[in-house]
């Protein structure tokens, strides 16, 4: 089979797919410096989406934390975009406080927010989760 070039005589052995592109209507291949400023003007014109908002809400309740490792498996819901809700009703006051120092300070490195939600109940949340209160609609 024999890939004419006629359009083109300048290129005596264009291959099948630059033949195919170019009678096709596909033209002279383009430049880096035609690609990089296409690539930019496509960024412009594209709203910035964050996965984490794609996808479904996920809220994990752990029921009981007692002590400072059942913290642990809580942190890492928050660093992987997930909500968590921690009761501390069995905890000791002092574990308590050491459980709800060490989660607010993994949510303030996310940029997250926190919630009481109940007497020894917290909700955290990572910076993708707006938490939304009645105490927030009262206000003006």
């Amino acid at each position: 089979m024999n890939y004419s070039t006629e359009p083109y005589p300048d290129h005596q052995e264009a291959g099948v797919w630059t033949w195919l592109k170019r009678r096709f209507g596909a033209g002279a291949p383009e430049t880096y410096e035609d690609e990089a400023e296409e690539a930019m003007s496509m960024q412009r014109r594209r709203p910035n989406i964050r996965v984490d908002a794609v996808r479904g809400v996920q809220v994990t309740v752990r029921k009981n934390a007692t002590v400072l490792n059942d913290a642990r498996p809580v942190a890492d819901g928050l660093k992987n975009g997930q909500q968590q809700v921690v009761n501390l009703e069995r905890a000791t006051q002092d574990q308590a406080a050491r459980i709800l120092d060490f989660l607010s300070g993994v949510t303030y490195a996310l940029d997250g927010s926190v919630e009481k939600v109940g007497d020894r109940v917290y909700l955290f949340a990572p910076a993708n989760v707006h938490v939304h209160t009645e105490e927030d609609s009262e206000r003006p």
